[in-house]
């Protein structure tokens, strides 16, 4: 897929920094890779819906060209909480990845760099001592997770992975630009950035560090979506955002007068006061209200458990599927990506007729599940077992 067929989907990003024009090159590339990283805290609350139906909608635009990566800051989160609560919060972002059919691979921090130490070039040494001991760096003023010294760690990782592209919030282009200045040469490895973000209700732009998640939630009635707009005083240009980064700006979803009509016809009849602001609100209230009912169904995955009762006379049924080790590596496996039969037969080192065995066990326990493209997904995000 060149660049200019793509154009529809990086018009949703907010800015790209390309300094050297590599996009070019990149896009030429059958299967380039595109980076996401994580860093698990508690401030991971459902209190932003539309936000993240927005980044999976994104992201699933992005997969048809790039292998997506999630890099998991394992090590960064432990600054701030325990590493079994740190593992949850994982787990709960990953099952949003199955839940919302984004192919992709998993990383985390420490396995890059235990997996890697033996034989690191001497390069990321120096690249990675180049990152953290500049003078440059802004994490005096704010928290380490996110300054430029925590994003001057993953670079020399994304090195590591040869990433093209990295997926970063808004908020990082000052943490980006420092680094940039630190590196002030062409040759040395940076990855293109894509930055994304959503105006909240409150008009101004989501932001990682928000104490405050202002966005429409899965579940509420049409008449909760309109009350929080009148409640924050949500503008018409936060509207345009979310509907053009939605990939919804042209497509004639709203009926005015019995026709149908885009909300970019919308807006245009507001800004030339042929329709009035409440007529505005109620006619997006009424559209999101739909649409995040149907979109948003895949956010419940994150919290999805599967509750084994040992008294129950299903629980000897997922116990004895848990009770053999290659069961358990499929499991493994697919909680980082999902994979079609032969390829778990490969990676479990069993003939593709033994993994299918294995996996029609784990069907019947309903740990996981087939896919319509014959691949297999874990259908659960964490078992819970009680008497």
């Amino acid at each position: 897929m060149k660049q200019n067929k793509f154009s529809h989907v990086l018009s949703r990003m907010d800015s790209i920094a390309d300094p050297y024009n590599h996009l070019p090159e990149i896009f030429s590339k059958a299967h380039p890779k595109l980076a996401l990283d994580i860093t698990p805290t508690t401030q991971h609350d459902p209190c932003h819906d539309l936000f993240r139906i927005y980044t999976f909608k994104l992201l699933k635009e992005l997969a048809k060209k790039f292998e997506i990566l999630l890099i998991y800051r394992d090590i960064q989160a432990s600054l701030d909480i325990p590493i079994e609560e740190s593992k949850r919060l994982i787990q709960e972002s990953i099952s949003l990845f199955h839940g919302g059919k984004v192919p992709f691979k998993v990383y985390y921090e420490s396995e890059i760099i235990q997996k890697h130490l033996v034989d690191m070039p001497e390069k990321f040494f120096k690249h990675l001592y180049k990152n953290i001991l500049s003078k440059e760096h802004n994490h005096f003023d704010r928290h380490l997770i996110l300054s430029s010294a925590s994003l001057s760690v993953l670079i020399p990782l994304l090195d590591i992975l040869k990433v093209d592209v990295l997926l970063c919030m808004e908020e990082e282009k000052e943490n980006v630009e420092l680094l940039q200045k630190i590196h002030n040469i062409q040759l040395e490895y940076f990855p293109v950035i894509f930055y994304r973000t959503l105006k909240d209700l409150k008009n101004k732009n989501h932001s990682p560090s928000d104490k405050v998640r202002a966005f429409p939630r899965v579940g509420w009635r049409e008449k909760d979506v309109y009350k929080s707009f009148k409640k924050y005083g949500t503008s018409i240009e936060t509207f345009y955002d979310w509907y053009k980064k939605l990939g919804l700006l042209e497509n004639k979803i709203f009926e005015l007068k019995k026709e149908k009509i885009s909300f970019q016809e919308i807006y245009q009849l507001a800004k030339k006061h042929k329709l009035t602001n409440e007529k505005v609100l109620k006619l997006i209230s009424n559209h999101l209200f739909t649409f995040m009912s149907a979109e948003g169904k895949f956010l419940d995955l994150a919290s999805k458990e599967l509750k084994v009762n040992l008294t129950s006379s299903n629980s000897s049924k997922v116990l004895n599927c848990l009770n053999t080790p290659s069961r358990i590596k499929i499991i493994n496996i697919l909680d980082k990506s999902n994979l079609l039969a032969y390829e778990i037969s490969k990676q479990i080192n069993v003939s593709l007729p033994t993994a299918l065995f294995h996996l029609s066990k784990l069907q019947e326990a309903g740990i996981i599940f087939r896919n319509r493209n014959k691949s297999y997904s874990l259908k659960t995000n964490r078992f819970i077992l009680y008497v």
